[in-house]
């Protein structure tokens, strides 16, 4: 598609680059009304909201028509194909193929903005370009932008998004996820359960990826080996995603595809079943009441998101629970179920159901952690670093696995 952009000689300059001959930049102060409202946004790495903090104070800022948007405001940088100015007609044209190389590449933000700003004022953009569609005028005619059009970068597209972003940091997974780091898991997992994740910080998904890459680590054999806590899944997200996006996947996180889906759905059985498992009788025929626990009463916010479940039963969709359970009670039990992976030509998989098996043990497992919170008085982030915490569950689940492996056994010998 072929954008057209009135821009007088004054206001436009090329530039080729030092090392790369095939690049130029194209730098231009376009006034904003001018702006095409069609140029997509797929490059962008950030999508931008429509609403929020960012929009507003940009917004703010434009709606003055003090004659410095130019100068407050960073700009929108656009990756196109090719660019050509008419200095007869004091025209900007930008070919911008329906490629995801091409388009905004940063300034998302600043774009929407000035859409939904021109939009307030009486006027629009027009499709490709030219100013207001009926010609008149615009109370934001002292207002321009900076547009730099970079050209032939599609080899360099990854990179320049993530250095564009980074002076408005950029969550780490939303440009992993740009670079297509979490492609892998995504279909593992399944298109059921991959339209709740969130891969950038600005998606509408409910489930962010970072979580579950959390998840992932603490079930991790080639990560936390032999009953070593793995207490860092808990307290260091940003290390977990350095683990998972290592390019030579140093920790085998690709041995686990065939378990993925498993354990997105066994991590969301676990929390679902909490309460029944802690209020389940125990050995002396005691019962637990988790509801009057303070713990489950302290937190406030996001106390819905976390009893939400988004996987144990796609066909139904979203199930919700009554009380939330803190991630540092959570990633210490799906930790401990580790110990149920065994590797076999060069892919984990289950030696039992774990799901069955967490029926089964469960209770003992939360009682466990619960316990623990007990101990050092209702604080589930201390918990989540307790290495002790990590270690027991661990050798619990083992030693249950193994002496229910053992009562199969004898139960199959000979004269039994």
């Amino acid at each position: 598609m072929t954008f057209t952009i009135p821009v007088t000689s004054d206001h436009i300059r090329t530039l080729k680059d030092p090392n790369r001959s095939q690049i130029r930049i194209v730098h231009a102060l376009v006034q904003v009304s001018d702006l095409p409202r069609d140029i997509p946004l797929e490059p962008d790495p950030r999508v931008p909201k429509v609403k929020g903090p960012v929009i507003k104070k940009i917004s703010e800022s434009l709606r003055t028509n003090d004659g410095r948007f130019h100068l407050l405001n960073r700009g929108i940088a656009i990756s196109a194909r090719d660019t050509e100015f008419d200095s007869r007609r004091n025209v900007l044209k930008l070919v911008i193929p329906d490629n995801d190389s091409y388009g905004i590449i940063d300034g998302g933000h600043t774009y929407q903005a000035i859409s939904q700003v021109i939009k307030e004022v009486g006027g629009s953009p027009s499709p490709n370009g030219g100013g207001i569609p009926d010609g008149g005028s615009t109370p934001l005619a002292d207002q321009f932008v900076h547009l730099e059009v970079l050209v032939s970068i599609e080899n360099d597209l990854a990179d320049i998004a993530e250095a564009r972003n980074y002076s408005v940091p950029l969550k780490a997974w939303t440009l992993a996820a740009y670079k297509e780091k979490f492609e892998w898991f995504l279909e593992a997992v399944g298109p059921d359960y991959r339209k709740y994740i969130k891969t950038s910080e600005n998606d509408e998904q409910p489930v962010g990826i970072l979580d579950l890459i959390q998840v992932m680590c603490a079930v991790n054999p080639n990560l936390f080996s032999r009953g070593a806590p793995a207490v860092e899944a808990y307290k260091n997200a940003g290390k977990c995603l350095e683990y998972f996006i290592n390019d030579n996947d140093s920790w085998s996180f690709r041995k686990l595809e065939s378990v993925c889906r498993d354990v997105v759905r066994l991590y969301d059985h676990v929390r679902y079943n909490w309460k029944k498992a802690y209020n389940a009788e125990d050995e002396t025929g005691k019962k637990g009441r988790l509801g009057a626990l303070s713990v489950t009463k302290q937190r406030k916010r996001n106390r819905v998101a976390m009893a939400t479940y988004y996987f144990l039963d796609p066909k139904r969709g979203p199930i919700k629970g009554d009380v939330p359970v803190e991630k540092g009670f959570s990633i210490p039990v799906i930790a401990s179920l580790r110990a149920l992976l065994e590797e076999k030509n060069e892919k984990y998989r289950w030696y039992t159901n774990p799901f069955d098996f967490f029926d089964e043990h469960g209770s003992r497992l939360v009682k466990v952690v619960m316990a623990a919170n007990d101990s050092i008085g209702d604080n589930p982030h201390v918990v989540g670093r307790d290495p002790q915490v990590y270690t027991a569950l661990y050798s619990e689940v083992r030693r249950w696995y193994l002496e229910g492996k053992l009562a199969r056994l004898e139960s199959k010998a000979p004269g039994q």
